[in-house]
């Protein structure tokens, strides 16, 4: 993922045996598989997606995040069927995930703590906000929206801890988290069983926080 991690790996990969460990935020609520219900019937859904990385389109990006929809789509079991595009299911989720991290600062403390040997250590913090537009014969039902983030470090000492913070799998689960957010605010609201008009003028839902 094209994202603030990078600007950081690339120092590792130049530094050599320096450790870059990367922690997910806590503000957002953390769901189990097992705390999400699927709905009776299940319903058959597409969706399209897109990842932007500071207002850009992130090609490697939307990739590792389809990935990850249909990972925890399948494993949720929360719909008979789910696939991407359009036409073909009962609702079309129009789905976007952005990263709001600052790249200029990061690329900033990454290039300071190169100059100290990560005496100095580096930090770059991913902001991620997933909106979801959930629709019905082209009209939006509700919206949800949700933030996550992660921070991520560099420095001498952070070489023990790579391998159990990895910055991509990190990034995974943060994206995970926020997707298990949505289908339990999904199954909350019960937006797929009722009727279309009682969520049609209610307010966006709207969860985390990168504070």
């Amino acid at each position: 993922m094209k994202d603030l991690r990078g600007v950081l790996l690339a120092i590792v990969l130049l530094l050599g045996g320096i450790g870059c460990a990367s922690f997910p935020g806590k503000d957002l609520p953390k769901y189990s598989y097992d705390q999400i219900k699927p709905p009776a019937p299940q319903p058959c859904i597409d969706y399209d997606a897109k990842f932007l990385t500071m207002g850009r389109e992130n090609a490697r990006g939307v990739a590792i995040f389809q990935e990850e929809i249909e990972k925890v789509f399948r494993q949720s079991n929360f719909f008979q069927k789910h696939s991407p595009g359009v036409g073909s299911g009962d609702y079309h989720f129009s789905m976007v995930l952005q990263n709001e991290g600052n790249m200029c600062l990061a690329g900033i403390s990454g290039f300071i703590s190169g100059l100290t040997l990560t005496i100095i250590p580096g930090y770059a913090k991913d902001e991620y906000i997933l909106t979801v537009d959930v629709k019905k014969e082209g009209e939006v039902l509700k919206q949800y929206q949700y933030r996550h983030y992660m921070d991520t470090w560099i420095q001498l000492f952070m070489i023990f801890l790579t391998a159990t913070h990895n910055p991509q799998e990190v990034a995974r689960q943060v994206i995970d988290d926020m997707l298990l957010n949505f289908l339990h605010d999904l199954e909350k609201d019960q937006i797929l069983v009722q009727s279309p008009k009682i969520f049609y003028a209610s307010s966006p839902t709207s969860r985390g926080g990168g504070d």
